[in-house]
Formats: C-alpha cells, sequence, structure tokens
C-alpha cells in the first residue's frame, strides 16, 4: 500500500499529459511494475501474490486517487490475471507468463466475434471494443460462443491491429481502443467454458470467486479513489481561495461549503467501505465454503453499482461549488469529472440492471439467466 500511496505526486504530476496522449504513461506502467503492483493478483507459481481481491481494490483506489485513467488500467489489468488464474490450467499459464513473467493481459467486448476450429485448437477473427490499457498488453482475454455456450478465451494478439477509435469525454488516458482479430490462433488449453464459476485450479478465494459478482468491483474502486481524488483536491483548492471579484474572507469560510465537503466525504466514505467490506466478507466466506449464497452475489451485485452512484453524487456537489475555473482543460478538477461520470457508465456497473437483481432476490422472484 505505501508503494501505491509513493505513487500520488507522479500520477498528478502525469494525469493532463495521461489524457492528451490517451494512453497511461509508458513510466506509470513502468513505476507499477517495478513496485510488484501487477503481481498483487497473480497466481504464486508465475511470481504473484494471490492477495484478497479487497486487497487488490484498495490499492486500485490509491492509484486512481493520483490518476483515474492509469488507476482504470490498472484495475482492468489486474483482473485479468485473476481472470487467467481461475480459469485456465497450468498450460495457459505458462503460455502467458512462462516466458515472460511480467506480460499483461487486457480485454475487449467483441459480440460479433468469429470463432471457428483450427488444428488443435481455435481461429478468432472480429472486433475487440473497449480494450482498455491494450497499448500496453501483448496479451487478450474475450468470450466467444462454441456451440452456442459462453467460452473464454486467452490469446497472444501478436500482429492484430490496434484501432485508434478512442475519442471520448472521460477516462481518455484509458486508451481503451479497438483491437482487431484477423485469423488468431490458440491452442485448445487457452479455451475455458465462462459459466459463473468456472473450472477452478486454485484453492486462493481469489480464484473461486463468482466473476460477474466480484471482479466489476475492480472498476467501481477506481471510481471511488478518483471521487476522493477530486474531493482532496478541492480542499486544498477552496482552503485559502477568495472572491476573485474582491472580498475579505476565505471562501472555505463559508457553511455552505463545509457542508458540500462533509456530504461529499461522507458519500466516498460510504461507497469504498461498502466495497472493500463485501469483499472482505466474500474473501472470509469462501475461506470455508465452495461458493457464495445468491443472496450475498445478489447484494455484491447491487453495491458494486451504487458505489460509483455515490461517487458521482459527491463530486457533482463540489464541482458545482468550485465555480468558472473549474471548466478549464488545465483544472484537473474538470477531469475527475469527467473521469467519473465516463467509469460510471461501464456495463457491469449499470445501477438498473444490478438493482433489479438484487429487488427480484429480496423478494423471492426468480431472477432469470444472470451471469453471477
Amino acid at each position: 500500500m505505501s508503494s501505491a500511496r509513493a505513487m500520488y505526486p507522479a500520477l498528478r504530476a502525469r494525469q493532463r499529459r495521461c489524457a492528451e496522449e490517451r494512453k497511461v504513461p509508458d513510466e506509470t506502467i513502468d513505476e507499477l511494475e517495478a513496485a510488484g503492483l501487477f503481481n498483487v493478483t497473480k497466481p504464486r507459481e508465475f511470481g504473484g501474490f494471490e492477495m484478497p481481491y479487497y486487497v487488490f481494490c484498495e490499492l486500485v483506489m490509491e492509484i486512481a486517487k493520483g490518476c483515474p485513467s492509469s488507476g482504470w488500467v490498472y484495475a482492468v489489468i489486474g483482473e485479468h490475471n485473476q481472470t487467467v488464474g481461475a480459469y485456465y490450467t497450468g498450460s495457459a499459464m505458462q503460455d502467458v507468463w512462462g516466458s515472460d513473467p511480467s506480460a499483461r493481459i487486457a480485454s475487449g467486448n467483441a459480440p460479433d466475434l468469429k470463432v471457428n476450429r483450427a488444428d488443435g485448437g481455435w481461429l478468432l477473427n472480429g472486433q475487440l471494443r473497449f480494450s482498455s490499457g491494450c497499448d500496453h498488453c501483448d496479451w487478450h482475454v474475450t468470450v466467444g460462443k462454441v456451440d452456442g455456450k459462453p467460452t473464454k478465451f486467452v490469446f497472444r494478439r501478436g500482429d492484430s491491429e490496434i484501432i485508434d477509435t478512442w475519442q471520448v469525454m472521460g477516462l481518455e488516458g484509458t486508451g481503451s481502443r479497438d483491437v482487431e482479430l484477423k485469423d488468431v490462433y490458440l491452442p485448445d488449453h487457452c479455451a475455458s467454458p465462462a459459466d459463473f464459476f468456472g473450472p477452478k485450479f486454485r484453492d486462493a478465494p481469489i480464484f473461486r470467486q463468482p466473476q460477474w459478482s466480484t471482479n466489476p468491483y475492480s472498476l467501481a474502486s477506481a471510481i471511488v479513489g478518483a471521487a476522493q481524488g477530486a474531493l482532496d483536491m478541492f480542499i486544498d483548492d477552496i482552503r485559502e481561495r477568495t472572491p476573485r471579484m474582491g472580498g475579505k474572507f476565505r471562501i472555505g469560510e463559508l457553511q455552505s461549503i463545509q457542508m458540500r465537503i462533509a456530504e461529499s466525504s461522507a458519500e466516498i466514505d460510504a461507497a469504498r467501505r461498502m466495497l472493500l467490506d463485501n469483499l472482505l466478507e466474500t474473501h472470509e466466506f469462501l475461506l470455508t465454503h465452495d461458493e457464495l449464497p445468491r443472496e450475498v452475489m445478489a447484494r455484491n451485485r447491487r453495491d458494486m453499482a451504487y458505489a460509483p452512484i455515490l461517487a458521482k453524487r459527491s463530486v457533482d456537489r463540489i464541482f458545482y461549488a468550485s465555480g468558472a475555473t473549474s471548466i478549464y482543460l488545465s483544472n484537473d478538477l474538470q477531469r475527475y469529472y469527467r473521469d467519473i461520470n465516463a467509469g460510471a457508465q461501464q456495463i457491469f456497473l449499470n445501477w438498473d440492471a444490478n438493482s433489479t437483481i438484487y429487488g427480484k432476490v429480496a423478494l423471492g422472484l426468480d431472477p432469470g439467466q444472470v451471469r453471477w
């Protein structure tokens, strides 16, 4: 945790450059690597620490506090290390990390992915979308269908082309571009059924947690960490500021400002505790049980969508109070504001979908076909 906190000044200093270049700076990736932070969720046999997911998500919050886009990419790459550790045999992991323990894995959504049988494996054709951090990754995971059943694939990107589609209003620095796959080959051992628990090959709780009800907490954590960064910046700025149109008082002396700070900090603290406490409970339960109860998974889905709502509210409140100068692109507060709102659009964090799942389970109704 101290290594992540020590990166804060450099992350803040690079935040604008990260957005303008629309990718996380190479030196940020190098520093995350040097600090061992990419190893947190990696299997031990390949140099990883197999630390609990709540520890990883707290690290995500610390990185996102300094730079939301960097925190988001760290969340994505770390989550993919967990995915490969959970869903694949040692043969697939040997392919990924055997010759390069520092290999990083991106992903992408490919609803029209074409999957065809090849000699001893599969050929993939299609276009991955929203491939966060793809500039820094040589491997990818995605989901396609084999005989109508969702299947996870992990493969080397190789000569696949990165297409610069990432022209967006927030989280520009994540570089979540498209990746075009043309006859990308992977062996059979790099394909795995994508059922909600999946074939588990390791005992650590981090590799047995239900993916759709737990893994997106890393993205929610990036949003909550960014909200804390925005609040810290607002407090530092407003503490000594005086009215620009004249006046002999400090704006921080206004009761309305003090109330906004209090309410926003309460929302951020609540969101943070909500995420970390749920993950701690999940970890401790899986130490002695094989699966989470459906009620807990529904609660987890509810809260991973509600925490970003609290983060958004907290930053909306202080952004309004920060005045007209906050709209300049040179002001980092507007970047926090845009990044948080962009991150909350992520499909796994959608409140409408996740809240209705929880409501149905709470009422004893059939939630339907849910990917837990």
